[in-house]
């Protein structure tokens, strides 16, 4: 019961205080009809704190100006702009007069920034027609030469001739070189023809004028970022964020590519934030979320890159770049995972040839793992696409080594003898010779190598090659250790011992060799 009471005397309190807010207002109203402004603005000031009267803030703008004190009335008109419950006519009242400031200080940028703000809460026409007759102003002159031969060159182009009204345009240009009209029209010239270094330095000085030009900045940006001029782009895209009258798709175009600029300068907490403002426009954005797992991978936040590589593949199964970013990532944290996307990337890619070269050395990790886990027809179909010029020696011995494997021992041989051998794989070199039916080369290769490590047990236990070290004990072709020497009358005994053997027994050797 007394809570019940006490919600009343609230709402008593509250519905009087509206009352005596909205007398003040009234009584301001009446003191302002009356010239009595130091009572107007007080009774205004009164009805303001209480933020219940936007309109309050109006008249307050209208007595400092009344007064003379300008800058106190402007500061009282963008207060009024703020506020929501102010009548739409003294809001367009507000808006105007802080404009009209503005524009009497020459302060251009404040003007176009209050424009903006009105159009986008009202819609007037007249806000983008006012940034639009200040921004043709300022690309004016008012040499009447200079403008006569602007308009020559405007007719020459629209008749074709893009040579002859490029000569009048530089023309006007050396009659006034502060004309921006001429400048425009052959940066636009250039733009259109490829020439880019010309488009920029043309276009440049203008925004340099005029920064609030946001097509036009808009413009640049998009020629600085394809020069990889990553900082210009960023100044220019935020331009014309900043004063451009933009739809929510070319806003959602500058938010991706100024959030790239910022990743490649590394500043990846902006890049976050374009790419956050961008995912709102088009959450099931590819391009947007693969961007945004690229931000959180540098900033080693590897479990939301997942997440987000997670959502863009149920998005967009087939996309290569999703594929072979999520692999990547589940290759990074040792999630064999890696392998099934980097298979599926390959699927899609892999037998094109033109595929970005960050998906070849994806491309050679899987290689690797297929040969561990004894796929090697996988092995091999992913390093035969492999451009050979930027094979390496790892790579190279690995399909050899899968060839091998697979039985297929000359195109193995064919490999392993483009590449430098350790004794290991002259080894298995050598089993390759032998087994493709090239036995002196394998007994030249295998002599070569028995004299080291334990080569020749081997050799004498594998069933390929133990009957070429036979056939070379019986050639006299294996390079063996020599005897060790014994001192004294015993080497001698044994030197004359072997002498007579050969000496009396020379038929007995022959039937043996037999």
């Amino acid at each position: 019961m007394k809570r019940t009471a006490t919600i009343i005397t609230l709402a008593v309190i509250l519905t009087c205080a509206v009352h005596l807010s909205a007398g003040y207002y009234e009584q301001g109203r009446r003191y302002y009809i009356r010239k009595n402004y130091d009572k107007a603005k007080e009774m205004f000031l009164k009805a303001a704190e209480s933020n219940t009267a936007g309109d309050a803030y109006y008249f307050l703008g209208e007595i400092e100006k009344l007064q003379g004190n300008y800058h106190e009335a402007e500061e009282y008109y963008k207060t009024a702009i703020t506020k929501k419950n102010i009548s739409r006519q003294y809001l367009i009242n507000s808006y105007w007069n802080a404009i009209l400031m503005a524009e009497q200080r020459n302060d251009y940028e404040a003007v176009v920034s209050i424009c903006r703000s009105m159009w986008i809460r009202t819609r007037e026409a007249k806000a983008r027609q006012k940034i639009d007759s200040l921004i043709n102003k300022l690309l004016w002159t008012d040499n009447s030469d200079a403008i006569d031969r602007y308009n020559e060159g405007i007719n020459l182009k629209k008749r074709g001739k893009t040579k002859e009204a490029l000569e009048k345009f530089q023309s006007s240009l050396s009659l006034d070189s502060s004309f921006l009209a001429p400048k425009f029209e052959i940066g636009m010239m250039a733009y259109n023809s490829g020439d880019v270094d010309q488009a920029s330095r043309s276009l440049g000085d203008i925004t340099a004028r005029i920064p609030f030009y946001a097509e036009l900045s808009l413009v640049l940006g998009d020629i600085e970022f394809n020069r990889h001029d990553y900082r210009s782009a960023i100044d220019l895209f935020s331009k014309s964020l900043e004063y451009g009258f933009i739809e929510s798709s070319a806003e959602y175009r500058i938010l991706i590519k100024r959030g790239t600029s910022y990743y490649n300068i590394s500043d990846f907490q902006s890049a976050e934030k374009d790419i956050e403002a961008a995912l709102r426009y088009n959450p099931s954005s590819a391009d947007a979320l693969l961007l945004m797992s690229a931000v959180k991978i540098k900033m080693e936040k590897y479990d939301d890159a997942l997440k987000t590589l997670q959502r863009a593949e149920s998005l967009n199964p087939d996309n290569p770049e999703i594929l072979y970013q999520l692999g990547s990532v589940y290759y990074k944290e040792n999630d064999p995972r890696y392998a099934a996307h980097f298979d599926a990337l390959f699927s899609l890619v892999g037998k094109k040839k033109d595929y970005p070269s960050k998906y070849e050395k994806v491309f050679l990790i899987l290689a690797k793992h297929h040969f561990e886990n004894k796929n090697y027809g996988h092995t091999v179909a992913i390093l035969k696409t492999v451009d050979t010029g930027s094979q390496s020696y790892e790579n190279r011995l690995l399909l050899a080594k899968a060839l091998f494997n697979l039985k297929e021992y000359d195109n193995a041989i064919d490999q392993f003898e483009k590449i430098s051998l350790g004794e290991e794989d002259k080894f298995t070199l050598c089993k390759s010779y032998a087994l493709s039916g090239r036995r002196e080369k394998a007994k030249a290769l295998l002599a070569e190598i028995v004299t080291t490590g334990d080569f020749l047990t081997r050799a004498q236990r594998d069933p390929v090659l133990s009957s070429l070290v036979k056939e070379m004990d019986e050639d006299g072709v294996r390079k063996s250790e020599p005897p060790k020497k014994e001192s004294g009358d015993g080497a001698r005994n044994k030197t004359d011992e072997k002498k007579n053997t050969r000496d009396e027994r020379p038929a007995d050797r022959g039937a043996d060799s037999d």
